[in-house]
């Protein structure tokens, strides 16, 4: 398995502005999508984005529900990779002093976080890696020295879009998944026995809170479905929104009485609704449900 490869083919065949830096330890290409054009209103890009930050794993799709334009996951294989290894936004880049937010299988070789992949036991050796980053300003020489040397591909791809854009919009949708996925890791559930992703949540209007509507409906109307082997009993109520004691609060209001992301239960950071059917004894398992009060307000 090579997410590297798969993710790089993905961005390679975007058609947009491009910008390139030969180094001395290899070549990086940076997509210009939304950062300094119109490139980041692209809903097909965002499409492709988002499938690239999962490795090429998965399959991002965009339907509609009572009127609500919806982003659709599915992950038939090795979702724990693809979601917790490559689409998590945990590789931390600073640009000009600005800190970007970095997701997508170049952390691998990175090792961005270096626990994830302790916990997942993984690791891939590659010569190319792909990358995509949440920023307002461009990579500069410098980050394309520190991405290289980082990931020691030969070869990089990064895609570069701004957060409040709508591809921005789409790839923090898209991590539905991923959120069970990290809900799991942080209850120490073993997340390679799951075999099977499924999540779907409704697409906010872009507007200037798209920070504060993009979690609210991830936590109230984020739905996810997985298939595992030898499921824990007593597990399934611990892995939804519901079981944060701040659930049922707008996001933008439970942000401003914490005061920081890192200060806020982390247990809010999960879909509203999971359903869980243990492949071993072909028992179903489901939890909580989504708020609609709030997921009204959102599209």
């Amino acid at each position: 398995m090579n997410t590297n490869k798969n993710a790089y083919e993905i961005l390679d065949a975007i058609e947009c502005e491009r910008k390139t830096f030969e180094l001395a330890g290899g070549k990086v290409t940076v997509l210009d999508l939304g950062v300094t054009n119109d490139a980041g209103k692209s809903k097909e890009i965002g499409l492709k984005v988002a499938e690239a930050t999962m490795g090429g794993l998965s399959n991002v799709s965009l339907s509609e529900e009572d009127g609500r334009e919806m982003i659709v996951v599915e992950i038939k294989e090795n979702p724990a990779i693809s979601t917790l290894a490559c689409q998590m936004a945990g590789w931390r880049i600073k640009i000009d002093g600005k800190t970007a937010l970095g997701s997508g299988p170049a952390r691998i070789p990175a090792k961005q976080p270096k626990e994830i992949y302790e916990f997942l036991n993984y690791s891939e050796e590659t010569d190319v890696a792909a990358l995509a980053l949440e920023t307002n300003v461009l990579p500069t020489e410098e980050t394309a020295k520190i991405i290289l040397e980082k990931t020691g591909a030969k070869k990089v791809i990064v895609a570069a879009f701004r957060g409040d854009s709508e591809i921005g919009l789409m790839n923090v949708i898209a991590r539905v998944v991923e959120m069970g996925f990290f809900a799991l890791e942080q209850l120490k559930f073993e997340v390679k026995k799951i075999t099977y992703g499924w999540g779907t949540a409704p697409l906010p209007k872009i507007t200037k809170d798209v920070m504060f509507t993009s979690n609210d409906a991830l936590i109230y109307g984020g739905v996810v479905k997985l298939k595992t082997e030898k499921w824990e009993e007593g597990l399934v109520e611990k892995v939804t929104s519901h079981a944060s004691p701040t659930f049922g609060k707008p996001f933008k209001e439970l942000f401003k009485e914490a005061g920081d992301f890192y200060k806020m239960d982390p247990k809010i950071f999960a879909p509203a609704e999971i359903t869980v059917e243990d492949t071993t004894t072909g028992k179903t398992y489901h939890a909580g449900g989504i708020k609609k009060e709030i997921v009204d307000t959102l599209c």
